[in-house]
């Protein structure tokens, strides 16, 4: 049973989490953790179909790399940008966020919608190897 005063809290939390990046942010991230390999600009553009210039591009990937989300290489006179969990403070940042609730709160949250069966076994493939890594 889930307690609605609790679940409420967690929604908050959840949706000032997001208002941490803007819409365009949250895009080009969904888009880098996808991605198995560093992305440019010109690369970014393709992907989201041209919607955008390639300066608003170039400054939102720079702003993700100062806020430590992307990281990035230089390759010529321009920079690829990839993704790296491991060392960004987005999953830090959100767990801030959250405040503390207790963990099964907040997967109850994230399960209350619909969830793709892919996703689901991703995040069984991570329970597994997180049980490995900690024994």
């Amino acid at each position: 049973m889930v307690d609605l005063n609790t679940t409420r809290v967690v929604k908050t939390c959840v949706m000032n989490a997001k208002r941490s990046f803007g819409e365009l942010e949250t895009t080009i991230l969904r888009l880098f953790m996808k991605e198995e390999r560093p992305l440019s600009v010109k690369d970014v553009m393709k992907r989201l179909g041209g919607k955008n210039a390639y300066t608003t591009i170039m400054t939102v990937l720079s702003r993700l790399f100062e806020k430590g989300v992307l990281k990035r290489s230089k390759e010529g006179r321009s920079y690829l940008y990839s993704y790296s969990m491991k060392k960004s403070p987005l999953i830090k940042r959100l767990k801030e966020k959250l405040m503390g609730a207790p963990l099964p709160e907040v997967f109850s949250y994230f399960l209350e919608e619909k969830v793709d069966p892919s996703e689901i076994k991703e995040i069984e493939k991570m329970i597994k190897e997180y049980k490995k890594r900690w024994k």
